[in-house]
């Protein structure tokens, strides 16, 4: 299975939160594109024009879109992975991709201090980073680059198979 895989940053206040995800999500090569939903403030005014500047030159898809269900409305992307902030309850990431079969995934991170509303939650699969220090969280960027190291290892292991 070669997935597609894009990053979602959900409703980011900070350009340089912007650009970090955006690098973040570019730094690896499976990531299909990086998705901003939501953006406020700065982020939107010179954060989403900078990432958008970084997806050009890497020749790789940028969106920015309203709401989370537009994901799967406007993309068609299949399964959407909320990653918790590490004081939250629920599963682990990795044990989420154990069961994991769809064509499109969505890793979203919280890039800022707007919490993702539950009816937005209810479209997809909450999970959290076990390894990750509890009072650190939320760090977007790490969580960002930590779930999709564990995505890629799970991923390797998919075609190992």
């Amino acid at each position: 299975m070669k997935a597609k895989v894009y990053l979602v940053a959900y409703a980011p206040s900070s350009p340089h939160r912007v650009i970090d995800l955006a690098k973040t999500a570019y730094s690896f090569n499976f990531i299909e594109g990086f998705i901003v939903v939501k953006p406020t403030g700065l982020a939107a005014q010179t954060g989403v024009p900078e990432a958008f500047k970084l997806a050009y030159r890497q020749n790789k898809p940028f969106f920015v879109l309203p709401s989370l269900k537009d994901l799967k409305e406007v993309l068609g992307i299949e399964l959407l992975i909320f990653i918790l902030q590490s004081k939250k309850e629920g599963p682990d990431l990795t044990d989420v991709l154990k069961n994991v079969t769809a064509n499109s995934i969505a890793i979203i991170v919280q890039a800022g201090e707007t919490p993702i509303p539950k009816e937005e939650m209810a479209l997809g699969t909450p999970a959290k980073i076990n390894e990750m220090n509890s009072n650190l969280s939320p760090n977007p960027i790490a969580e960002a680059a930590t779930a999709l190291l564990k995505l890629a290892s799970f991923l390797d292991q998919q075609k190992s198979h």
